[in-house]
């Protein structure tokens, strides 16, 4: 059974230590930074259940990526979002280098229902046969309760990695395990890994100019303001 421990002893089983750099929590997105890669995650709200001061703050980077990465497994979101940064920074380095083709691609095609956990732009005009489920879900959308019913039936699933952060990877996944899965955005690590897990494509991010990243980041950029220091890039089983 896929669970959010198997998926994080996972990631932790194959960590590149190295030293911290740098570590930036903006409004949207955490970062953090070494030698040989760059990590990003989605920072949670201020105001999320179980949201607690730091108490490492001012001192993160005497930590090794290792330990950082270790919070992944912590009660506080925050901590959990620095913990995914690392995990990344280990894995998604700078020399790293899969295909230039969107993953999503793959999905374009497939004649079964297609399900997207999380709202992307512009997605329904790529991927007929839709099927968005979202938190607070629009008109023709779908809530997080119908996953149960929605991805054991699809065709295809796509999962914001968002949902590394959240607690819902492990139960998403278990559920779409016969489909073709794919994790999505720039939480995601490019861990072969993950492979073993049933995912099919890991869609993500390379920091290509890290600097000019760190201030979007510090600056509370969003999606659009991070892209062009970025490369993205998919991994396939």
């Amino acid at each position: 059974m896929i669970t959010n421990k198997l998926i994080f002893d996972t990631l932790l089983s194959d960590i590149h230590d190295q030293k911290i750099r740098r570590v930036l929590i903006g409004i949207n997105w955490t970062l953090v930074e070494t030698a040989k890669g760059c990590g990003l995650a989605h920072t949670p709200r201020g105001d999320e259940q179980g949201c607690q001061p730091i108490t490492m703050a001012g001192n993160i980077s005497t930590l090794s990526i290792a330990e950082a990465a270790e919070w992944i497994r912590s009660e506080n979101p925050i901590e959990v979002a620095i913990g995914m940064a690392a995990v990344n920074a280990s894995y998604n380095l700078y020399g790293f280098e899969a295909s230039k083709k969107n993953g999503l691609d793959a999905f374009t095609d497939l004649e079964g229902p297609v399900t997207v956990i999380g709202r992307f732009p512009g997605l329904a005009k790529r991927i007929k046969n839709l099927q968005i489920i979202e938190k607070n879900p629009r008109k023709g959308e779908y809530g997080e309760e119908d996953a149960k019913k929605l991805l054991p039936q699809s065709a295809g699933v796509i999962i914001t990695s968002s949902a590394f952060l959240n607690g819902t990877a492990g139960h998403l996944i278990e559920l779409a395990k016969n489909t073709r899965i794919c994790m999505v955005g720039p939480t995601t690590p490019f861990a072969p890994k993950l492979f073993e897990l049933g995912i099919e494509f890991l869609a993500g991010t390379i920091v290509t100019d890290v600097d000019k990243m760190a201030v979007a980041v510090a600056e509370g950029g969003a999606v659009k303001a991070i892209k062009p220091f970025g490369s993205f890039q998919t991994l396939s089983r």
